[in-house]
């Protein structure tokens, strides 16, 4: 039987975890803007685009890598999050050189208060979302789908309304991924099958990528560019 106060626990880790993700990415996005802005600017737009599009793959890589063993490896998936988080910061840089300060500072707060509403709803609800979670999940692979198209396509309408169905997307997966936390902490916190450090690791990631992706939705729909 689980009690309150480690599940409690355990979810402090979880956001602790998942907002030191966030600060990092952060972090490396504003040391690549403005120490070294010139050399940033020269990878992201120059002839260097093979170089990102490594750097993404690597990216895909470590979320499956930390998927599979976060659980049985906590320690080495812990350090692969944190270098995760750390070239998702080439994201960050990029957000920041292609739109002004006001535009990320509305688009960071909006989605910080999205996604604690949406977490303690997760958290606190007593329906299952489990069904909304799986269509949000089917969803996701066809906006994914219809996104490679509209890359050769490049219809701007296309684009808008992809950004929209992708925010109410990440909006179910927060309110979702929280309460599937609290189901599989509540299913593994007291037999000791799996490492509780690692589950929150892999919860982490999940939250860290609900919340990117909530910010730059809401960045590609109200931001204004510079």
């Amino acid at each position: 039987m689980v009690n309150v106060d480690s599940e409690a626990k355990f979810f402090s880790r979880v956001y602790g975890l998942m907002a030191a993700g966030v600060g990092i990415s952060a972090l490396v996005a504003v040391l690549l803007v403005t120490v070294f802005k010139n050399q940033t600017a020269a990878v992201l737009y120059g002839g260097s685009s093979w170089l990102v599009w490594g750097l993404m793959i690597v990216e895909m890589l470590l979320v499956v890598q930390i998927s599979r063993r976060s659980t049985k490896n906590p320690t080495a998936s812990l350090f692969m999050f944190i270098a995760y988080a750390a070239l998702n910061g080439l994201t960050f840089t990029a957000i920041l050189l292609a739109y002004n300060i006001g535009s990320i500072a509305s688009a960071f707060i909006s989605s910080a208060l999205v996604f604690i509403a949406m977490s303690v709803y997760g958290r606190m609800t007593k329906n299952n979302l489990s069904g909304f979670g799986k269509y949000a999940m089917m969803g996701l692979i066809g906006v994914i789908i219809v996104s490679l198209v509209n890359f050769f396509m490049a219809s701007a309408a296309v684009s808008y309304f992809l950004s929209y169905a992708m925010l109410i997307i990440f909006i179910i997966l927060t309110a979702w991924d929280n309460q599937k936390l609290g189901l599989m902490y509540r299913q593994y916190g007291a037999t000791g099958e799996v490492s509780i450090s690692g589950l929150a690791v892999m919860g982490a990631l999940t939250l860290y990528l609900d919340f990117v992706n909530l910010f730059i939705t809401m960045l590609q729909i109200f931001g204004n560019r510079d």
